[in-house]
């Protein structure tokens, strides 16, 4: 602006060859959207592979002793004592209709919450993290058993193995 020529009006002004060379270069690059992503923890059930999304993870402990609970719902392994705070244990082999097996030294209890409730979830094995485009995950499969189906809100197919996507809300719904 002028500072002498303070209302400059409607003049036109003249456009040189370079500067719309310039304007059709800045108008025909663009940056491709960056697809959004879910970060996952992947875990194993006996030989299934499921996720569960990690801004719901607090952190993921050693299965130490976990205590029965008299009169609690069949889902619920016990409790724990994480740093003097009292955490139900979800047992998800039960949820899912899966069969028990002894615990082994990959057992791990991923300690999760969703709103005002939390529990930690009773796993085999913390496989990985792994972030997953959203465009690739897909409504769950018809095939998964009626125990466990209301509790998968989705699945993806990541290196050739099929990872069913938790659903903490439904967990903690039946377990409260």
């Amino acid at each position: 602006m002028d500072p002498e020529r303070p209302y400059q009006g409607t003049e036109e002004t003249a456009v040189t060859p370079d500067d719309m060379a310039h304007y059709r270069e800045d108008l025909y690059e663009r940056t491709e959207p960056k697809e959004e992503t879910l970060h996952l923890i992947v875990f194993r059930l006996l030989r299934e592979w499921y996720g569960v999304e990690i801004t719901e993870v607090k952190e993921v402990i050693r299965v130490g002793k976990i205590t029965y609970l008299p009169s609690s719902p069949e889902s619920i392994a016990g409790i724990v004592n994480l740093r003097g705070n009292i955490l139900s244990v979800t047992d998800l082999k039960t949820m899912f209709g899966l069969p028990h097996e002894d615990l082994t030294e990959k057992a791990r209890i991923i300690a999760v919450e969703s709103g005002i409730y939390e529990t930690g979830l009773l796993v085999d094995e913390v496989v990985e993290s792994i972030q997953v485009p959203v465009s690739k995950i897909e409504p769950p499969l018809l095939t998964i058993p009626v125990e466990g189906a209301s509790y998968i809100k989705g699945q993806c197919n990541v290196r050739n193995r099929f990872i069913a996507l938790v659903s903490l809300e439904k967990v903690l719904e039946k377990r409260a």
